[in-house]
């Protein structure tokens, strides 16, 4: 709502500051005392804490002015604002608030960081010279941490990533990535991890990492979905961190220094959005899980308003991602910061593949015709009042117009007959993607009909149900239920390693969605609590069963063909409400209709909240368009206005669609499209009809003589803007009180069959710069010729593995891939050897160390534990004789130190793999 005089415009910068810089820096808490205006920066004794304010007199030549000295409370400077007048370009400022705090910064030693404003545009120059747009002035309190944290600023580059939270050897060196990035300077960065890799950890690490360089202090975790953010903090936050987490769901909190919130939450407010009560400084880090696409900030408003580094989680493959996360988070050419694939991953062995059946029926692909039902079924339509000679719908209205129990048989057979089951005959932990809730309780009730025996452990988990996420945790811990029918819950957010079978039963249109729920079984049998419940106590792959519905197959679409591109936001229904209103003021029209039109416009932007930093921004071409015809300014109204409205929320969304529909009238009226308004009547009294079944509200009794009116054919003929407007004044606000009708789901239990299936593998793509390698090492052509290799070479040869890709040594592939280094080495050469690697090479230091020897009972036994660790190792040297086990058993005793040189060195000559 605008708090200026109508037509105001401030014509001097002394008016920019007391009418609109003054009131900002007061809101986020500045006290007076702590302001000094006109400071003199050639005279004061900044270090002395003297301050020599303007008099009037200024030593032509000589003396400066700094417009706002912000102080601590010691009265050390923080921070120096250059203004400009209302009208002006704020950075014309810029050289002159660079001299002043040169001047303030020969004094004390201290780096000055500088505001530039006009009161609409702030922008702000930190302590090592970075430039950014900011969304209004810091608080006194986040100067002075962000002061603390610039002095003791270690380099980000050099600090030690922190084991106890990641171990994996790509996690380390994608935060070691992220913190050479950010050590260059730059505030944002966009990570990509397939789901299971471990993007929590990998926040965690980098937040631990950035708060151990004194780069960050207050950190937010922001997600748009709930099981997010309480995985967040439990696995999070509270896992790696000592301080206390502050849940901005419980309440606004401005005390403690880890965050996590709900974009929902921090979108909201009764007087006010909850991040605006904020000082945009506050937050030094912000990490967004896929809450920079929120529906609930489509504009991206958190992160204009907040002064961070701004880090993206993401687990869309690269492929999928669209270019305005790219672009939002500074990654150009396609590319994000830091990418963890999920083949990267599943060559690392840290996820596993996936076998994928996608299956075709009758009924899901093609649908139900009427005329082709036998005469059982058709009584069943007519039941239903359905004319069965005319009933025809297709695949895609499943659960949206019919459900038929004879396709959900069918999709539970096809599951049961090929799932993954544990060693009891039970099915492996599954999850179904249902339609609905209400399809998921269908489903439930046709398994207990075909499988009574299952009924407990097949159950629904969807939002609706009370106390849904105790059933979540049992699905999570306990073996039963083994099925989950889920709706959105299971989605994402939920770690649950034993799941083996996912089974869509619906489209998903979103590449983001599809990954995430996919991202459900992809976790490898390391990350499994509960082996019992695997097929053979093992999980190597998991399987995916793709019903396709109306012809839709969510693994072509997202796997196999180009996807489906993400959709922008949709525009509020306020946005375009005014973007129509502008819209007309463009087309010829009478004075009184102009005047109508102008009349609603001006009320959308006197409603504004101007104290808001993203309307304040428009401050100048809000007064400008004030003291103008708005015809004159259609384009800057559609252009710059119409996104404010984003802050509108409206009283009510149908409220609002009503509005919305009933405003076409104008246009049609303008162009005189007879069949479009009769639609919109259609329209309209369909709304008024069912408004008028509450007569029992006084609201409605009120205004039934209204209501009446709008639904005659008088009111109808020869429409005018003034009927229009009645229908938006006095009609509209009723809508609140409108109830869709229910229209019940047909029942249709026609038979269906499968009439098509393919099988997909997922094909891991293989790393083009280990398959270069792979093709031309020497020592690789001896393993494919069956030469084999010694142990140095095997250690020259993971040297080189290593520099090509850190993590890949001996050590890390057994401990993190549960796998022989040797048969890892088989697999990515193609070898299909299937001998043991450690039983060939206990096999040959038999044969080159033991036999040809004589040996005591002693002497023997060591060797079968040096046997032993050289076959898990791949390699032993001198000095390991010297460290446990091996030093356990006093090898010095048993042998003389030139009989234990030549075991190793026949060791190092013994042939393997």
């Amino acid at each position: 709502m605008s708090t200026y005089p109508e037509n105001f415009q401030p014509k001097t910068e002394y008016q920019t500051r007391k009418e609109l810089i003054d009131p900002v820096l007061k809101k986020v808490g500045w006290m007076d005392r702590y302001i000094k205006e006109e400071v003199n920066s050639v005279k004061s004794d900044f270090k002395n804490k003297d301050f020599i304010l303007f008099k009037g007199n200024p030593e032509h030549n000589v003396d400066r002015f700094i417009d706002y000295l912000l102080l601590d409370e010691d009265n050390t400077p923080l921070a120096v604002i250059e203004a400009k007048r209302f009208t002006k370009n704020p950075e014309n400022g810029r050289i002159q608030a660079r001299t002043y705090s040169k001047d303030i910064e020969g004094q004390i030693g201290l780096n000055v960081p500088i505001f530039l404003t006009n009161s609409a545009i702030w922008r702000f120059i930190d302590e090592d010279g970075i430039e950014r747009k900011v969304s209004g002035p810091f608080s006194q309190e986040d100067l002075k941490r962000r002061r603390e944290l610039h002095k003791k600023w270690r380099d980000p580059a050099a600090v030690k990533v922190n084991p106890r939270i990641v171990d994996r050897p790509r996690s380390i060196k994608i935060v070691k990535e992220l913190a050479e990035h950010f050590s260059h300077g730059h505030r944002t960065a966009l990570v990509q991890m397939a789901t299971g890799t471990g993007k929590t950890r990998v926040a965690m690490a980098v937040i631990d990492l950035l708060i151990n360089a004194n780069v960050v202090r207050n950190v937010l975790f922001v997600a748009d979905r709930i099981a997010l953010v309480d995985q967040t903090k439990t696995a999070g936050f509270e896992q790696f961190f000592t301080e206390p987490v502050a849940d901005l769901r419980d309440g606004y909190k401005s005390t403690a220094r880890l965050y996590v919130s709900t974009v929902q939450t921090l979108m909201g407010g009764k007087m006010a959005k909850m991040y605006e009560r904020f000082s945009p400084g506050f937050f030094d880090l912000i990490v967004f899980d896929e809450a920079h696409r929120s529906i609930y900030d489509k504009n991206n408003l958190i992160q204009q308003y907040f002064d961070a580094i701004m880090i993206g989680l993401t687990a869309t493959p690269r492929e999928r991602e669209s270019q305005s996360t790219y672009e939002l988070f500074g990654c150009g050419e396609g590319k994000p910061t830091v990418e963890y694939s999920y083949d990267e991953a599943i060559r690392d062995g840290v996820l596993v593949p996936y076998h994928a059946e996608i299956i075709d029926t009758k009924v899901l692909s093609l649908g139900i015709y009427g005329l082709e039902l036998d005469k059982r079924l058709k009584d069943q339509l007519r039941r239903q009042e359905e004319d069965p000679e005319t009933f025809e719908v297709t695949g895609s209205d499943f659960d949206r117009i019919f459900m038929d129990d004879k396709t959900n048989e069918l999709v539970i057979r096809e599951f049961m007959d090929g799932c993954y089951k544990s060693d009891e005959g039970k099915p492996a932990k599954s999850i179904f993607f249902c339609a609905s809730q209400r399809h998921a309780r269908q489903v439930k009730k046709v398994f207990g009909e075909l499988f009574p025996k299952l009924s407990g452990d097949v159950q629904v988990i969807t939002s609706d149900m009370y106390r849904a996420e105790d059933e979540v945790k049992r699905f999570k811990t306990g073996s039963e239920p083994r099925i989950a029918l889920s709706v959105g819950m299971l989605d994402t957010g939920v770690d649950i390693p034993e799941v083996c079978n996912l089974v869509f039963i619906k489209p998903v249109f979103s590449n983001v969605r599809f990954w995430q729920m996919l991202g459900r079984g992809t976790r490898n049998f390391k990350s499994c609590k509960h082996p019992e419940w695997l097929p053979n106590r093992d999980k190597k792959d998991f399987l995916i069963f793709d019903f396709t519905v109306g012809g839709y197959s969510n693994i072509r679409i997202h796997t196999q063909s180009n996807g489906v591109t993400e959709k922008d936001p949709k525009k509020s229904v306020m946005v375009q409400i005014f973007e129509n209103r502008a819209e007309l003021l463009s087309k010829s029209l009478t004075e009184s209709q102009k005047e109508l039109i102008s009349c609603k416009v001006m009320e959308n932007i006197d409603a504004l909240d101007e104290a808001s930093f993203i309307v304040r921004e428009k401050l100048p071409v809000i007064q400008e368009i004030r003291s103008s015809n708005l015809e004159d300014y259609v384009e800057e109204l559609k252009g710059e206005i119409a996104p404010l409205m984003i802050l509108e929320p409206g009283a009510n969304s149908v409220v609002s669609s009503f509005i919305l529909k009933t405003e076409n009238l104008f246009g049609f009226i303008l162009e005189r499209k007879h069949e479009d308004i009769a639609r919109i009547r259609r329209y309209v009294s369909g709304m008024l009809r069912n408004i008028l079944t509450k007569n029992n509200l006084n609201a409605i009794k009120d205004n039934e003589d209204k209501i009446f009116r709008a639904m005659q054919n008088d009111f109808w003929e020869d429409l005018s803007f003034e009927d229009v407007e009645f229908l938006v004044r006095e009609l509209a606000p009723l809508m609140k009180y409108f109830e869709p009708e229910r229209k019940e789901i047909i029942q249709s239990d026609a038979p269906d069959y499968v009439m098509s299936r393919e099988q997909f593998v997922k094909e891991v793509e293989e790393d083009p710069k280990i398959r270069e390698f792979l093709n031309g090492n020497n020592t690789i052509w001896k393993i494919r010729e069956g030469q084999g290799i010694t142990s140095p070479e095997l250690l020259e040869l993971e040297r080189e593995l290593n520099n090509l890709k850190e993590g890949l040594t001996i050590d890390n592939v057994q401990k993190h891939q549960n796998k022989d280094f040797l048969i890892f080495l088989r697999e990515i050469i193609g070898l299909s050897r299937t001998e043991d690697p450690k039983e060939l090479i206990e096999k040959r230091f038999t044969q080159f160390i033991v036999e040809k020897s004589h040996y005591n009972s002693r002497q023997l036994e060591f060797l079968m534990l040096l046997k032993k660790i050289f076959a898990e190792r791949k390699h032993v040297e001198l000095r390991d004789m010297a460290e446990p086990p091996l030093s356990d058993e006093n090898p010095l005793e048993l042998f003389e130190i030139g009989e234990l040189e030549r075991i190793v060195d026949c060791c190092n000559r013994i042939r393997m793999c």
